[in-house]
């Protein structure tokens, strides 16, 4: 978690160095070090790594390894130690796409969670991230546009305000969303 802290646009080093301390840990867990074994928080370190870059593979690389999670574990008999993603994970990427101006890929992320039986069920973050990714390429484009982006971002906020009242769950709409 240091280490993602640590990173951004002028330290391009740090998610290597993330990446090193995993396969580090992942090395001494292979050797029976339970208390070396990566965890979720573990991942979703490197990819906030990744993330925080804004280089332009860096939304890719988060992706890697989210879907490196998803495969791992995806009609796993054997016990690995690699874990399942969790809605942080997927914020984390959508969070990569969204600092790139990719509002496609993160709405893309979003629909896959949504379709994931519940394995990982989108919350309000994620729709709300996906809603401003829209909004700001809309900002961002905006001479170019036809108001496409903002159509979608009002799409996605009437799909989580129905979600909100449909759901006894913490799906809450921010205010600023409006």
């Amino acid at each position: 978690s240091g280490w993602a802290r640590l990173s951004n646009e002028l330290r391009l080093e740090i998610p290597f160095k993330s990446e090193r301390l995993l396969h580090d840990m992942m090395g001494l867990a292979e050797q029976g070090d339970k208390h070396a074994t990566p965890d979720v928080i573990t991942y979703n370190c490197i990819i906030k790594a990744w993330g925080r870059t804004k280089q332009p593979n860096s939304a890719d690389r988060c992706e890697f390894w989210l879907r490196k999670m998803i495969d791992a574990n995806h009609n796993s008999l054997e016990e690995n130690c690699i874990p399942s993603p969790n809605v942080a994970t997927y914020n984390l990427c959508i969070d990569a796409h969204m600092a790139l101006g990719d509002a496609a890929s993160a709405e893309s992320l979003l629909n896959e969670m949504k379709e994931s039986n519940g394995l990982v069920p989108p919350n309000s973050e994620s729709y709300s991230k996906v809603i401003r990714a829209f909004v700001s390429s809309e900002e961002l484009h905006s001479q170019y546009s036809s108001g496409e982006s903002i159509e979608k971002a009002w799409g996605l906020l009437q799909e989580l305000i129905k979600r909100e009242r449909q759901e006894e769950s913490n799906f809450g709409t921010a205010p600023d969303l409006f």
